[in-house]
């Protein structure tokens, strides 16, 4: 099972997880780095050493910030960083900054790299790499499981005498071999860190050298180099902070020579590994699996393009089917028990009926809308795509999808944090940091923005299904997706720049596992809670006070000319549309208020008050106009308030450029 060379302290034993989220300040722990490519099975190692939820998915570049986990091994704790999925140490996976940078500020006292047991002459280059940094290296040849699929069976005994190094057969989604190659990355880090404190004396055997006498030479001169200047200190300029590194012993002198001449010497791991992959594989025919078959249908333009759309109407029709049955359930069983408990009770306990009713507006209204929106429709959504994730399917999507989203100046694995963003758009902001660039990091904001998120949704099929028909919702949808792809390709001609060649690693598909499905599911489901409960507390409480205090009527007055002008919709509507900045999903439910204070009970649905026509146009500008006030905190976040106000700026003109069009083609407004 592990081929490897046998080091003091290796025991096997239970891996947990103490304090996982403990202030890594606190805790002189030596640190174990994940390196490895992307898609190759990091976050499950995180997450199966410390038997908590990792942010783990068969999706382009997962990983998009540092995970950090406190493990024990052996009987001895260790740190174990994540790090975002790299080809090699030069590579800028995440920033602007090389992934050397960001190993090395981790000071990291073993590294585990990480490799795919199918594809090891692809992976090997970074493992040398790594190796030369003067580091203990474990090797995994993970996806064992797969490449045995695929008729290949790696010699790990081979490999571990090769590179000197400790190497383990694993599986990481059914934790073959996890739990030994954990323990042997925190044996080997302990033992570092007692020869540096003087608790022990070095005996590692040094690697034969893989290169040229010439490069030798080369990587010989440029050491003295670096060890001259980190011997003069602080006062040697170093604009790439490899004095410094040594100086601190993050990197020995010939890791940081290797470092500055990385582009020399890349081309020689590759020889090297490839002579290596070929001496440690034994491979067999074999028939291809129905997972490939399934993979090369599923990013051929046909029938890979009818299949992404079905597999995106399927999912929008389930979740509105099943959050739908779910949200009727919630809400009849909300106001049938919980309500009028809740409404005597602010009667009894706030004598000041405006100031009760404001805080029932909060949480009665507000609860009720995490249960009937956020429950039904977000977790639902988060299942499904949990399950899409884990099957692999959205890298598939992804290069599908690429000449499409090339059209916007973005790459195909944009359509990930736009999957996301259709759950809720604070996390698909999140997620466009799997971009490369600012620029497009810029570009995938916007189109984030722009897609409808769940309570937009819900706020477009309660709207218009019920009285114009789901046809008619559809056609919103469609309109909605037709101005944001021209908002988009508008977006891409003005910022300056332009978009780099795709490079990602296509993941198989793969059966999904319902445990991790459901674990992903909830711990994201459990994040959109935290964070969108206040925000809905919060909003509904401000919207009860200018409804129950009549500011309203002030606002409606001011604003009542311009709605009923230029998007031919009732005074109403347009305080409607300003306060969905608060709460997009309680759109509807502030215009039914304020329609039976002006109407009466006549006004007690939709329909009594608005023709489909004015439904549809109202739709569209809610869905397009200005994000919620959580969406717009989060750019400005990410990006800055400029950018920020930016973006919320254009969508309130798309929004209102395109209520107006809608309006004079509908024959709502005057021409």
């Amino acid at each position: 099972m592990i081929g490897r060379h046998q080091h003091g302290g290796g025991e096997v034993g239970r891996i947990d997880a103490n304090a996982a989220s403990a202030d890594p300040g606190t805790e002189r722990l030596p640190t174990v780095a994940l390196v490895g490519r992307p898609n190759v099975g990091k976050s499950t190692f995180l997450a199966r050493a410390s038997h908590r939820f990792a942010e783990t998915s068969n999706a382009p570049g997962t990983t998009i910030h540092l995970e950090r986990r406190r493990i024990v091994a052996g009987g001895r704790a260790a740190w174990l960083v994540d790090l975002p999925g790299t080809r090699s140490l030069t590579d800028q996976p995440t920033d602007d900054e090389p992934f050397w940078r960001l190993l090395l500020d981790q000071a990291p006292d073993a590294i585990m790299v990480i490799a795919d047991s199918g594809e090891l002459r692809r992976h090997i280059p970074l493992a040398l790499a790594c190796r030369e940094l003067g580091l203990p290296v474990i090797l995994c040849a993970n996806l064992t499981d797969e490449a045995l699929g695929h008729g290949v069976e790696v010699d790990a005994g081979r490999l571990s005498q090769l590179l000197v190094a400790p190497v383990h057969r694993t599986t990481g989604r059914t934790g073959q071999g996890v739990d030994a190659a954990i323990a042997d990355s925190v044996a080997l880090a302990w033992r570092r860190v007692d020869v540096r404190e003087g608790r022990g004396s070095p005996h590692a055997t040094t690697p034969a050298s893989i290169f040229p006498f010439e490069l030798e030479d080369v990587i010989r001169t440029e050491s003295v180099t670096i060890r001259s200047s980190s011997s003069l200190g602080a006062a040697v300029y170093d604009p790439d902070g490899l004095v410094g590194a040594v100086a601190g012993g993050a990197v020995s002198v010939r890791g940081a020579a290797t470092l500055r001449l990385s582009g020399a010497l890349e081309p020689i791991l590759w020889q090297v590994a490839e002579a290596w992959a070929d001496q440690v594989e034994r491979r067999r025919a074999v028939a291809a699996t129905t997972a490939d078959r399934l993979a090369d249908l599923a990013t051929s333009p046909f029938p890979g393009l009818p299949l992404f759309i079905t597999v995106t109407v399927g999912l929008f029709a389930a979740m509105v089917v099943i959050g739908g049955a779910l949200s009727a359930w919630m809400a009849a069983i909300w106001g049938a028990t919980i309500s009028p408990t809740m409404t005597a009770l602010m009667a009894e306990v706030v004598p000041f009926r405006p100031l009760a009713s404001a805080i029932l507006w909060a949480v009665d209204g507000g609860l009720i809308a995490m249960l009937t929106i956020g429950i039904p429709y977000v977790l639902t959504f988060y299942v499904l795509v949990a399950a899409l994730e884990d099957s692999g399917y959205l890298t598939s999507a992804a290069v599908l999808m690429d000449r499409v989203f090339n059209v916007l100046g973005l790459p195909g694995r944009t359509a990930v944090p736009l999957l996301t963003a259709a759950g809720c758009n604070v996390p698909g902001i999140y997620g466009t940091r799997i971009l490369a660039t600012r620029r497009e990091r810029l570009l995938g904001a916007f189109l984030v923005t722009l897609t409808p998120c769940s309570a937009r949704t819900a706020v477009v099929i309660a709207a218009l299904a019920p009285f114009a028909g789901p046809f008619v919702a559809l056609a919103a949808f469609a309109v909605v997706a037709g101005i944001t792809f021209a908002a988009s390709l508008a977006a891409n001609a003005v910022v300056p720049g332009r978009q780099p060649a795709l490079v990602l690693e296509l993941a198989p598909l793969r059966r999904p596992v319902v445990r991790h499905v459901a674990v992903k599911a909830w711990s994201r489901f459990r994040s959109f809670v935290i964070m969108a409960t206040p925000i809905m507390l919060a909003g509904s409480f401000v919207l009860g006070l200018i409804y129950e205090s009549g500011l309203w009527v002030h606002l409606a007055g001011f604003i009542g000319p311009v709605t009923e002008t230029l998007l031919g919709l009732p005074a109403i509507a347009g305080v409607a549309i300003v306060f969905a900045f608060l709460r997009k999903e309680l759109a509807l439910q502030l215009l039914l208020a304020l329609a039976i204070v002006q109407y009466g009970a006549s006004a007690a649905t939709l329909g009594g008050f608005m023709s489909s026509a004015q439904l549809f146009v109202f739709a569209i500008v809610v869905s397009i106009s200005v994000p919620c006030a959580a969406t717009l905190g989060t750019l400005a976040g990410e990006f800055g308030w400029r950018p920020a106000l930016g973006m919320a700026g254009a969508t309130l003109l798309l929004a209102v450029g395109a209520g107006m069009v809608l309006a004079r083609a509908l024959g709502i407004a005057p021409a």
